[in-house]
């Protein structure tokens, strides 16, 4: 299972964020981690829409984040930034499945999206960057930036 890129920049954001605790702009993140703007705007736009982040506009402006990052749980998070898609189409809907009733392929796919969605409840942003190896990768990244 592969997650979309946009789900990969939006948790590295409010990491990036929770990590830093003060606002950033949208080209400092985008350096930060190599990764187009254009794209991360996007992604500011969706944390935003979702509450998490709030944008500011004009010269002055950036990204902070809007709530503790102890607050945001990984697998909301990864859930609401993904969409929730299925990994195949008969797992949303049985009906098109030529193997139902009673395919277990069907059956063991919900498990297994079940269980990953599981393995990363539970997990807040602020557990992610509480971790000395990911510290010490953002505090890089950080120094890395003017006012970081």
């Amino acid at each position: 299972m592969n997650l979309k890129l946009h789900t990969d920049f939006g948790l590295r954001v409010l990491m990036y964020l929770a990590h830093a605790g003060r606002k950033a702009t949208v080209a400092e993140i985008a350096n930060s981690f190599a990764i187009s703007r254009h794209h991360l705007l996007k992604v500011a736009a969706d944390l935003s829409r979702h509450g998490w982040v709030r944008t500011i506009r004009g010269r002055s402006g950036g990204v902070v984040l809007n709530v503790d990052p102890s607050s945001i749980d990984v697998g909301e998070a990864v859930a609401l930034l993904e969409g929730r898609t299925n990994m195949l189409e008969c797992v949303g809907t049985p009906e098109v499945c030529r193997l139902e009733p009673g395919c277990r392929l069907r059956s063991r796919l919900i498990q297994a999206e079940q269980a990953f969605f599981h393995a990363l409840s539970g997990v807040t942003v602020a557990d992610l960057v509480r971790r000395p190896g990911t510290q010490h990768g953002l505090a890089a990244l950080l120094d890395d930036q003017p006012g970081g």
